[in-house]
């Protein structure tokens, strides 16, 4: 559609070449007439007039008379096709003018239309970025409630491991206790047999004062008594070993447990951190599927990493570097308050594949 500055100059322009040819044509059309004049008479000489008659001069007067009136005739038929003329160039001239305002008429119609069509789609734009930003705001209160959900599940989580690891303390101290119990049992049982046995030494030692005869076998009862003292400081030799054993075996125990317990904090911070960092990574149009890397992180005692190394790569630098980028994004990283299993975070190596 063209604009109508252009419509009305051409428009225009079209009005006033009319004028000018209409004007031309009204100037060259009262011009006077390229016909010949009559030759004007010959003077008649004085004297010849004399000789002339009056039929004559009646005769001559006559075609004066037709001259003038011929003459008078073609000035009346040119003066009425100039006026004709005239009269249809001004009807031209009003219908051109009548076109003029009507293209003036339509123009304004379609301007206006124009008008209305950028009113309504201003209005369709306001109301589309409306809905945008209702939009936003939207997936703003989202990310912020997903947000507090995953921090209700780390407190509610956390609580679980304090309460679960408070769970194995007791058992391990009810284990403790059973242990002491037993060996308790055992000593119970020796000071019993040590008791018996010394009184059934008493009674040999009595029975041997009184009976002479039975010295011999007062020796061999005491021969034996002292074989069984020996069996008896051997047995007693044997369940202090044992129970020194038991103690290395229980505090072997305790320390395989510490270390099950702060490897099994290290495994479940180390998934933690590499969801974290796989959240923060920015695919690029490289074609990185299936690509992994090893990455050494070395971080500082807030989270905040220190650097970033690629120990082995994946054999597409630009994975790499985004691999090294999504660390760096993702800090600071999550520690576990356990001081042994942060530890272990100072520095560390994981396995980076987001696919």
């Amino acid at each position: 559609m063209k604009p109508d500055w252009i419509r009305n100059l051409t428009s225009g322009s079209f009005a006033v070449l009319l004028h000018i040819v209409l004007i031309g044509l009204f100037v060259f059309g009262m011009a006077p007439s390229s016909e010949p004049r009559l030759a004007s008479q010959p003077k008649v000489d004085i004297v010849q007039a004399k000789v002339l008659n009056e039929a004559d001069i009646l005769k001559e007067m006559q075609r004066q008379k037709d001259i003038e009136d011929t003459k008078r005739d073609q000035e009346n038929k040119r003066q009425t096709k100039i006026d004709k003329k005239l009269e249809e160039t001004q009807q031209e001239l009003a219908r051109k003018e009548q076109e003029f305002i009507d293209q003036q008429e339509r123009a304004k119609i379609e301007n206006k239309k124009e008008q209305e069509e950028i009113k309504k789609l201003e209005k369709k734009r306001k109301i589309q970025e409306q809905k945008t930003r209702e939009a936003e705001q939207l997936r703003q209160d989202e990310e912020k409630k997903e947000r507090v959900a995953k921090e209700k599940r780390k407190v509610q989580e956390q609580k679980t491991r304090e309460a679960e690891q408070k769970r194995k303390v007791a058992e391990e101290k009810e284990f403790e206790a059973q242990q002491q119990r037993r060996a308790a049992e055992e000593k119970r049982k020796l000071a019993e047999a040590d008791r018996k046995a010394e009184e059934q030494r008493k009674a040999d030692a009595e029975k041997a004062s009184k009976l002479a005869e039975e010295k011999k076998r007062k020796a061999e009862e005491a021969t034996k008594a002292e074989e069984k003292r020996k069996i008896d400081a051997e047995r007693k030799a044997q369940l202090a070993e044992a129970d020194r054993m038991l103690q290395e075996s229980l505090q072997a125990e305790q320390q395989e447990q510490e270390l099950r317990r702060v490897a099994g904090v290290v495994d479940q911070y180390s998934l933690i951190i590499k969801q974290r960092v796989k959240r923060y990574w920015i695919k690029t149009s490289t074609g990185e599927v299936g690509l992994e890397a090893i990455v050494n992180v070395s971080l500082l005692p807030s989270g905040d990493v220190k650097r970033v190394t690629i120990v082995q790569g994946s054999g597409n630098a630009v994975f790499d570097r985004s691999a090294e980028t999504a660390v760096y994004k993702a800090a600071p990283l999550p520690l576990p308050s356990d001081p042994k299993a942060a530890a272990q975070f100072r520095n560390f190596q994981f396995k980076f594949k987001p696919e």
